[in-house]
């Protein structure tokens, strides 16, 4: 292919052929300097197939699609237009609207939304339940024996059956939306369980490997009922509960930043909106991995930062080992020296008093001198062992009272006097 930022563009046949096939048309029109419908009606000319509907949707999801061959041009076209094809408009670039939204559109949530919004990918609500999803199913039987509650909304609390809060006059449609949902769902490569938690069922839906809740609910009313005669002090209150028959979809898990529900309203019917449901639920997926790998993320920062704490704390206890035995040693050698100056202090007085040699206090003096030698580390040059390696494990219960404050009031001289 030849290109000139202000000349027109060549291309082959095969050439555009495997362009079409390798981008969207969104993103390839632009780049020639086309809109994607004008690139479409260029390949319809030249008899180039194109990818159909909802196909880049479909390889995004991990399905193969085969292409179909690029066959030769007509008679009546063949000659040089069968191997060249000329864009006489110079590539411009996007403008920053569009380039977001194709950004958008290449991403799997706008991919995902693309398919869900092709009319041959629409979910249709069965008008009634034949065969039914297996799990809706087993749950027809259950709720043949679940019980009514004052609001009028089936018990189903200890029952495995799909997670269900409506009357009993929508369970029918609720379950016939349940199982267009459900086989929906799995053409699409997802599944379905239940799941039940301290005697509570949950319906999870497994996309992308995330695990996802989600609950159908009717809306019902509440209306005080006034009492029959005028009441003094205290009394109950009365309510009359009437259903309404509008249902909604609701994802059970909480915090995700995505729309979480799905229900009828003045426009639109739940029925009708099944494929933004699938299309939602892939969205709740992709916030509940982002959410756990923040969680791993932070846990792991954390876990970081434990251990680097942890680290500085053995290495301050090292370092308070060290120096209560250098502490030690210094108290040993001043008092080595002290004991000594007693020592030949003494000796000279004694001489000088004229003692003789049995007296009891050069016994006494011979003493204090072997003293001194047990306690001179100069006298075993090794490195000092921490006097006191349990200090640590008392400080974690009580910790340790404060150095007492030089000239403290027990230390001043007015009081030692």
């Amino acid at each position: 292919m030849s290109d000139s930022p202000s000349g027109p563009q060549k291309l082959t046949r095969a050439e555009l052929y495997e362009k079409a096939w390798s981008e969207p048309m969104a993103t390839l029109g632009p780049k020639l300097g086309l809109s994607d419908t004008g690139l479409r009606k260029i390949c319809d000319k030249y008899h180039i197939p194109t990818p159909p509907r909802g196909y880049w949707a479909k390889v995004a999801v991990g399905q193969r699609i085969k292409r179909p061959p690029l066959l030769k041009l007509p008679a009546a076209m063949r000659g040089s237009e069968e191997t060249v094809i000329v864009f006489h408009q110079p590539a411009r670039p996007a403008p920053k609207e569009l380039v977001a939204q194709l950004a958008e559109d290449d991403s799997l949530a706008g991919l995902r939304r693309r398919f869900e919004a092709a009319p041959e990918n629409r979910i249709v609500v069965p008008a009634i339940l034949e065969q039914p999803h297996a799990l809706v199913a087993s749950s027809v039987l259950l709720l043949r024996k679940a019980k009514v509650e004052e609001d009028l909304r089936l018990r189903t609390g200890g029952m495995k059956c799909v997670a269900l809060k409506v009357s009993l006059s929508a369970v029918d449609r609720a379950l016939r939306i349940y199982d267009a949902l459900f086989k929906a769902l799995e053409a699409r490569g997802h599944r379905v369980t239940l799941v039940t938690k301290d005697n509570e069922t949950s319906t999870v839906v497994h996309v992308d490997g995330e695990q996802v809740g989600i609950e159908i609910q009717e809306q019902v009313t509440r209306t005080e009922v006034p009492p029959l005669k005028p009441q003094t002090g205290w009394y109950s209150k009365r309510y009359a509960w009437e259903a309404t028959g509008r249902l909604s979809l609701m994802l059970t898990e909480p915090y995700l930043n995505v729309r979480g529900k799905w229900g009828d309203g003045a426009r639109q019917s739940l029925d009708d909106i099944l494929n933004d449901v699938v299309a939602g639920l892939g969205d709740a997926a992709d916030a509940i991995k982002a959410r756990r790998e923040a969680q791993e993320r932070a846990e792991r920062e954390r876990q970081a930062a434990e251990e680097k704490r942890r680290a500085a704390e053995e290495r301050a206890q090292r370092e308070r080992a060290k120096a209560r035995a250098l502490q030690q040693d210094v108290r040993c050698l001043q008092q080595t020296r002290a004991i000594r100056d007693y020592v030949d202090a003494m000796r000279s007085a004694a001489e000088a008093a004229m003692l003789s040699l049995d007296h009891d206090l050069f016994a006494w003096l011979a003493w204090a001198d072997g003293y001194a030698d047990r306690l001179d580390p100069t006298k075993v040059l090794t490195v000092p062992k921490d006097p006191d390696p349990h200090a640590e494990y008392r400080s974690a219960w009580n910790s340790p009272s404060p150095e007492p404050e030089r000239n403290s009031w027990w230390q001043r001289p007015w009081y030692n006097r």
